[in-house]
Protein backbone atom coordinates (compact mmCIF):
# COMPACT_ATOMS: atom_id res chain seq x y z
CA UNK A 1 0.00 0.00 0.00
CA UNK A 2 2.87 1.98 0.99
CA UNK A 3 4.31 1.83 -2.50
CA UNK A 4 1.02 2.51 -4.21
CA UNK A 5 0.78 6.11 -1.98
CA UNK A 6 4.33 6.35 -2.96
CA UNK A 7 3.68 6.31 -6.82
CA UNK A 8 0.84 8.38 -6.84
CA UNK A 9 2.60 11.24 -4.58
CA UNK A 10 5.61 10.88 -7.58
CA UNK A 11 2.82 11.55 -10.39
CA UNK A 12 1.36 14.09 -8.25
CA UNK A 13 4.53 15.76 -8.34
CA UNK A 14 5.84 15.75 -11.20
CA UNK A 15 2.18 16.83 -12.40
CA UNK A 16 2.82 19.79 -10.21
CA UNK A 17 5.97 20.74 -11.68
CA UNK A 18 5.11 20.35 -15.11
CA UNK A 19 1.58 23.16 -14.14
CA UNK A 20 4.36 25.12 -12.96
CA UNK A 21 6.77 25.07 -15.67
CA UNK A 22 4.07 25.75 -18.02
CA UNK A 23 2.79 28.44 -16.10
CA UNK A 24 6.32 30.30 -16.14
CA UNK A 25 6.45 29.29 -19.64
CA UNK A 26 3.38 31.50 -20.71
CA UNK A 27 4.57 34.05 -18.56
CA UNK A 28 7.48 34.24 -19.96
CA UNK A 29 5.81 34.02 -23.40
CA UNK A 30 3.61 36.64 -23.11
CA UNK A 31 6.29 39.25 -20.98
CA UNK A 32 8.06 38.83 -24.48
CA UNK A 33 5.33 39.40 -26.30
CA UNK A 34 4.61 42.43 -24.99
CA UNK A 35 8.37 43.91 -25.05
CA UNK A 36 8.07 42.99 -28.61
CA UNK A 37 5.07 44.90 -29.18
CA UNK A 38 6.74 47.81 -29.54
CA UNK A 39 5.96 51.50 -28.78
CA UNK A 40 3.31 51.38 -26.27
CA UNK A 41 5.86 48.63 -23.98
CA UNK A 42 6.92 50.95 -21.78
CA UNK A 43 10.62 50.59 -20.96
CA UNK A 44 12.17 50.44 -18.11
CA UNK A 45 13.30 53.29 -15.96
CA UNK A 46 17.30 52.10 -16.30
CA UNK A 47 16.73 51.93 -19.89
CA UNK A 48 15.75 55.59 -19.84
CA UNK A 49 18.13 57.40 -18.02
CA UNK A 50 21.45 56.29 -19.90
CA UNK A 51 22.46 58.89 -22.47
CA UNK A 52 25.39 58.42 -24.17
CA UNK A 53 27.88 60.98 -24.24
CA UNK A 54 28.84 63.42 -27.39
CA UNK A 55 32.00 61.45 -27.73
CA UNK A 56 30.03 58.15 -27.60
CA UNK A 57 27.78 58.73 -30.12
CA UNK A 58 30.75 60.17 -32.40
CA UNK A 59 32.37 57.37 -31.89
CA UNK A 60 29.43 55.01 -32.53
CA UNK A 61 27.26 56.61 -35.41
CA UNK A 62 28.86 59.35 -36.67
CA UNK A 63 32.81 58.43 -37.29
CA UNK A 64 31.76 55.10 -39.42
CA UNK A 65 29.02 57.01 -41.66
CA UNK A 66 31.83 59.54 -42.49
CA UNK A 67 34.09 56.37 -43.26
CA UNK A 68 31.56 54.28 -45.22
CA UNK A 69 30.61 57.61 -47.15
CA UNK A 70 34.07 57.79 -48.10
CA UNK A 71 34.66 54.65 -49.48
CA UNK A 72 31.58 54.48 -51.53
CA UNK A 73 32.51 57.59 -53.12
CA UNK A 74 36.22 56.12 -53.39
CA UNK A 75 34.50 52.89 -55.43
CA UNK A 76 31.85 55.33 -57.50
CA UNK A 77 29.15 52.91 -55.33
CA UNK A 78 27.13 56.10 -55.87
CA UNK A 79 23.70 54.42 -54.65
CA UNK A 80 25.44 53.41 -51.67
CA UNK A 81 27.28 56.88 -50.90
CA UNK A 82 23.40 58.75 -51.01
CA UNK A 83 22.22 55.89 -48.75
CA UNK A 84 25.50 56.73 -45.89
CA UNK A 85 24.88 60.76 -46.41
CA UNK A 86 21.18 60.01 -45.48
CA UNK A 87 22.44 58.06 -42.48
CA UNK A 88 25.28 60.42 -41.81
CA UNK A 89 23.14 63.64 -41.83
CA UNK A 90 19.94 61.85 -39.52
CA UNK A 91 23.03 60.66 -37.19
CA UNK A 92 23.99 64.27 -36.93
CA UNK A 93 20.25 65.30 -36.11
CA UNK A 94 20.14 62.51 -33.60
CA UNK A 95 23.03 63.60 -31.86
CA UNK A 96 21.72 67.64 -31.72
CA UNK A 97 18.43 66.06 -30.08
CA UNK A 98 20.23 63.93 -27.76
CA UNK A 99 22.36 67.23 -26.68
CA UNK A 100 20.41 70.42 -27.38
CA UNK A 101 22.99 72.56 -25.68
CA UNK A 102 26.99 72.12 -25.48
CA UNK A 103 28.96 75.18 -23.66
CA UNK A 104 25.79 77.02 -23.54
CA UNK A 105 25.44 76.80 -27.55
CA UNK A 106 22.78 75.31 -29.17
CA UNK A 107 24.00 72.09 -30.75
CA UNK A 108 21.69 71.56 -33.38
CA UNK A 109 22.55 75.05 -34.71
CA UNK A 110 26.09 74.11 -35.04
CA UNK A 111 25.89 70.94 -36.35
CA UNK A 112 23.07 72.41 -39.08
CA UNK A 113 25.46 75.61 -39.29
CA UNK A 114 28.79 73.41 -40.11
CA UNK A 115 27.55 70.59 -42.17
CA UNK A 116 24.95 72.24 -44.19
CA UNK A 117 26.74 73.19 -47.27
CA UNK A 118 29.11 70.33 -47.50
CA UNK A 119 25.40 68.01 -47.13
CA UNK A 120 24.33 69.58 -50.63
CA UNK A 121 27.73 69.69 -52.21
CA UNK A 122 28.15 65.80 -51.34
CA UNK A 123 24.57 65.25 -52.64
CA UNK A 124 24.91 67.29 -55.80
CA UNK A 125 28.28 65.18 -56.33
CA UNK A 126 26.54 61.93 -55.82
CA UNK A 127 23.48 62.31 -58.00
CA UNK A 128 26.01 64.03 -60.60
CA UNK A 129 28.50 60.92 -59.66
CA UNK A 130 30.99 63.23 -60.09
CA UNK A 131 34.09 61.79 -58.05
CA UNK A 132 36.07 64.87 -58.37
CA UNK A 133 33.32 67.57 -56.84
CA UNK A 134 32.72 64.46 -53.86
CA UNK A 135 36.02 64.35 -53.17
CA UNK A 136 36.09 68.19 -52.70
CA UNK A 137 33.21 67.97 -50.73
CA UNK A 138 34.30 65.13 -48.55
CA UNK A 139 37.06 67.06 -47.76
CA UNK A 140 34.99 70.38 -46.90
CA UNK A 141 32.69 68.24 -44.38
CA UNK A 142 35.67 66.91 -42.90
CA UNK A 143 37.32 70.47 -42.60
CA UNK A 144 33.92 71.15 -40.42
CA UNK A 145 33.97 68.35 -38.41
CA UNK A 146 37.27 69.56 -37.13
CA UNK A 147 36.23 73.14 -36.84
CA UNK A 148 33.71 72.33 -34.79
CA UNK A 149 35.94 70.41 -32.61
CA UNK A 150 38.04 73.44 -32.37
CA UNK A 151 35.30 75.73 -31.62
CA UNK A 152 34.40 72.59 -28.48
CA UNK A 153 37.69 72.68 -27.07
CA UNK A 154 38.10 69.32 -28.76
CA UNK A 155 40.80 70.35 -31.21
CA UNK A 156 42.92 67.03 -30.22
CA UNK A 157 40.10 65.07 -32.42
CA UNK A 158 41.17 65.77 -35.79
CA UNK A 159 38.61 63.78 -38.43
CA UNK A 160 40.77 63.06 -41.78
CA UNK A 161 40.03 62.22 -45.42
CA UNK A 162 41.00 58.48 -45.13
CA UNK A 163 43.24 56.92 -47.31
CA UNK A 164 43.19 53.70 -48.84
CA UNK A 165 45.52 52.14 -46.56
CA UNK A 166 44.16 53.37 -43.07
CA UNK A 167 41.31 51.98 -40.97
CA UNK A 168 40.66 54.92 -39.55
CA UNK A 169 39.90 58.24 -40.35
CA UNK A 170 40.91 59.42 -36.77
CA UNK A 171 43.29 61.00 -35.97
CA UNK A 172 44.82 62.35 -32.69
CA UNK A 173 46.16 65.56 -33.53
CA UNK A 174 49.00 65.88 -31.00
CA UNK A 175 50.36 69.47 -31.88
CA UNK A 176 46.98 70.85 -30.05
CA UNK A 177 48.15 69.11 -26.48
CA UNK A 178 50.08 71.64 -24.15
Amino acid sequence: MKGVVAACLSVIAVAAVAVAAAAILAIGLATSRSVAAGPEAVPSPQATEYLPSISDLMIATIQPRHERLWRAGQDGNWDFAAYELGNLHGAFNRLGQAHPTEHDISFPDMIASVTEQPFKELNSAIQSKNGEAFAKAYADLTDACNSCHQALNHGVVEIRVPSRSSASDLGANSTSRN
